[in-house]
């Protein structure tokens, strides 16, 4: 029965973008320090001069294109979970909305059988 299963894979996906997501805040934090570093190393008379040293700089560092490559493949992973995870979300409570209302039929129809030793009180005509 696949309401069984959605807990599982709601946890694997929320596994996976803990995951990335930790993997991003590491990231971003190596990006920041290396341009922090990257701007006190640059020459330059104003401050405009020095951060369009600081980009050039860091734009010919392979090591800085690979970590931009990296979390924007990061942050598609994360797109890409958030819609599934959403998905999978929307199927849980659709699944569970369709259980509770045929358990509410169940036992509607076992009340209306007497099969719990009463039968329900007969409706009454007015109000």
């Amino acid at each position: 029965m696949r309401i069984l299963e959605l807990p599982g894979l709601i946890g694997e996906v929320k596994r996976q973008m803990t995951a990335l997501r930790a993997e991003r805040r590491e990231l971003e934090r190596w990006m920041e320090a290396r341009e922090a570093q990257a701007y006190l190393e640059a020459p330059g008379k104003t401050e405009r001069e020095r951060q369009a040293r600081v980009k050039v700089a860091l734009a010919q560092d392979p090591e800085w294109q690979k970590a931009e490559r990296r979390l924007q493949q990061i942050l598609v992973q994360l797109d890409k979970l958030q819609a599934e995870l959403e998905v999978l979300e929307h199927e849980r409570k659709a699944v569970y909305g369709a259980l509770v209302a045929r358990h509410a039929e169940a036992l509607e129809a076992a009340l209306a059988a007497g099969l719990f030793g009463a039968k329900p009180p007969a409706p009454r005509g007015g109000n």
